[in-house]
């Protein structure tokens, strides 16, 4: 590919990321207005809509998903429009994040084969081709490209500001991080539902159980951020722990056993847990494992890199 067509391509991308962003931007707050749509008086409206509601929980993940992409896809787009090394670094570390994902939701997709009878069996390999393509085939290839030296060449580093002093794979542990606190944050929209040891914590209890994890998810993406030394161990332990809470608890529960758990209103268990047939059938327990151990795996990584660079501060 010529220099001129790589820029092209290059600030292209940028713009489809950037346009991304600013729609997904505009999303959040007309999402918001879903809400008014079940309330009383709304035109389909429902006994029992409310916070704990699978529809309640399903919109709010809506906002936080369209929020989270429009916080990665526009800086992003800014950073390859003007051909800056931060923006470089951060597309680099996006891409690698989405395919991470997407090797996590193929995987427990296969893994859950057999929980798809009869017909569905064709519609989830449907998906499953459709996802491969989308977040697995196609980041693949777009990461091929940036990291060949002619399309790094053209990225400029006149500032240490943003993401620059830091790896895309570093970077891509703390966007996992991020993803992390996305899945907390949904989880108290079910009753505020913790996994631990096998169980679930409900309510009060489950939500200050949440409200840990994240905080301390946030005080350690400020230590590796600033790279001080032995915080990629306690990233470690803390995966570790999400082991032997998320996974474990949901290969013992299905995740149809959970959503028995959260007393559903008979309007969503008759007309709404249908519609959300695949996501049920997947096991959950495969899905944060997979997730789990390719982290691990990434810290591994960062781990040879400290080693070869070693340039940790003491806390």
């Amino acid at each position: 590919m010529k220099m001129k067509n790589r820029i092209l391509f290059i600030k292209s991308l940028g713009a489809i990321l950037l346009i991304t962003g600013l729609f997904s931007l505009f999303a959040v707050p007309a999402e918001f207005t879903s809400f008014y749509a079940f309330l009383e008086g709304g035109s389909y409206q429902y006994e029992g809509f409310g916070f704990g509601s699978l529809m309640f929980a399903f919109i709010s993940f809506n906002v936080m998903f369209y929020f989270s992409l429009a916080s990665f896809c526009i800086p992003a787009g800014i950073g390859n429009l003007k051909l800056k090394k931060w923006g470089y670094v951060l597309s680099l570390a996006f891409l690698k994040t989405l395919l991470i994902l997407g090797i996590t939701i193929a995987g427990s997709m296969l893994f859950s084969f057999n929980n798809f009878p009869g017909e569905s069996v064709y519609q989830l390999i449907t998906l499953l081709v459709v996802c491969s393509v989308l977040l697995i085939i196609l980041p693949y290839y777009l990461i091929r490209f940036y990291k060949d030296k002619k399309t790094k060449q053209n990225f400029n580093s006149n500032s240490v500001y943003f993401f620059e002093q830091h790896s895309p794979d570093s970077l891509t542990i703390i966007l996992l991080n991020f993803f992390w606190i996305f899945v907390f944050c949904l989880f108290m929209f079910f009753k505020g539902a913790f996994p631990l040891w096998g169980r679930f914590i409900f309510k009060t209890n489950g939500t200050y159980l949440l409200s840990i994890a994240i905080f301390t998810l946030l005080i350690l993406n400020y230590l590796f951020y600033f790279k001080y030394k032995y915080v990629d161990l306690g990233i470690l332990f803390y995966c570790i722990m999400l082991f032997f809470t998320f996974a474990i608890t949901f290969f013992k529960n299905s995740t149809a056993e959970f959503l028995n758990l959260l007393e559903l209103p008979v309007y969503e268990i008759e007309n709404v847990l249908p519609a959300f047939i695949f996501p049920v059938k997947i096991n959950l327990g495969f899905f944060f494992s997979i997730l789990i151990f390719i982290q691990i795996f990434q810290i591994y990584l960062i781990r040879i890199e400290i080693r070869k660079k070693g340039i940790l501060k003491q806390i």
